[in-house]
């Protein structure tokens, strides 16, 4: 699940799923309660097992395509670009050094992915403004978050306002100081009153 810049988790790769079914999930607000959209606001490693899932997460009644034949699913963030699931025949003792193995595959794989520009299928609904941008050129998420920063907000706080973990807004605001070629906040603000 790829995180859009206006706010959505998108499917953009899939295995041992039906095509046909994760199209029709469409893009996810962050704002609806799933493991994927938690494990991405609170950049941390979601397990759930099959009892009790639909009393935490009742969104997913409305998932079709959910493999009912499972132990665990596990889901980990890779910020800033998303998050990856596996559906799992056993439950994982989840330790500091399985979360670091995890975490790094998921990075490694998204680094692969992205720089062969590799999807396993384009979806048709999702929003236009995902497409490729001009060098130098700020995403819509990271002009909102350029505002609060102007507007005087923290990262904690712009993490509060727009429904992100702070890492993601820490990774943003770096990805902006690079941008826009200034060495921090401070001289982003100074820039902002010239």
């Amino acid at each position: 699940m790829e995180i859009t810049d206006d706010g959505f988790l998108t499917p953009v790769g899939f295995f041992g799923l039906n095509q046909k079914i994760v199209q029709g999930w469409g893009n996810i607000p962050l704002s609806v309660d799933l493991p994927f959209t938690a494990a991405v606001k609170r950049d941390e490693m979601i397990l759930v097992e099959p009892s009790g899932l639909l009393d935490q997460y009742p969104a997913l009644e409305k998932f079709d395509g959910i493999p009912n034949s499972w132990v665990s699913h596990l889901i980990c963030p890779v910020l800033p670009f998303g998050a990856f699931s596996l559906t799992l025949d056993s439950v994982p003792k989840i330790d500091s050094e399985f979360e670091l193995f995890i975490r790094t595959a998921g990075a490694l794989a998204t680094i692969h992915f992205t720089k062969i520009n590799y999807r396993v299928e384009q979806f048709n609904h999702k929003r236009a403004s995902n497409g490729a941008k001009k060098l130098g050129e700020l995403s819509t998420r990271q002009l909102l978050i350029k505002s609060l920063i102007e507007k005087g907000f923290s990262n904690p706080a712009i993490a509060e306002e727009i429904g992100y973990s702070e890492s993601l807004v820490r990774q943003e605001t770096m990805a902006i100081y690079s941008i826009l070629n200034v060495s921090g906040r401070k001289e982003l603000l100074e820039a902002k009153d010239k």
